[in-house]
């Protein structure tokens, strides 16, 4: 669900990654963002706090608090909202579309730099690399 249907006061965007699959170190400083774990364990970190997450579990991540998450199981699909809405047109931007048939197997992003000016162009701050599944055994 786009920003589009809803005024632009929340969106929606259903992802499925791979295990090992992860966003940077990242910071909104215009959007709250909360997750929903349909299928599959992430590890999410907030601030300080490291989250487990598996099937049915939520997490809320508040502006202004660096988040990211991997996935540390094969795969995993998520439900995240983003209020208000605009940043889903990066994470749209960045996917890949997926079938039932075709999951993806890896995590594939753009080279460090490029993720810092795209995230940029939406009012959010790149900190650091994605974590890897060394950082949550």
């Amino acid at each position: 669900m786009s920003g589009a249907e809803t005024g632009n006061a929340f969106a929606q965007i259903e992802t499925d990654d791979p295990r090992g699959g992860a966003p940077p170190l990242h910071v909104h400083h215009k959007e709250d963002e909360a997750f929903h774990v349909f299928e599959g364990e992430v590890a999410f970190f907030a601030g300080d706090d490291r989250i487990d997450l598996s099937t049915g579990d939520c997490c809320f991540a508040p502006r202004d608090v660096p988040h990211t998450h991997v996935v540390r199981s094969e795969p995993a699909r998520m439900l995240t909202t983003l209020c208000p809405a605009g940043l889903e047109e990066l994470l749209v931007g960045l996917g890949v579309p997926v079938t039932d048939a075709e999951r993806p197997t890896e995590n594939v992003l753009p080279p460090m730099g490029e993720l810092v000016r795209l995230f940029a162009g939406y009012g959010c701050e790149v900190l650091g690399p994605p974590p890897t599944l060394e950082d949550v055994s």
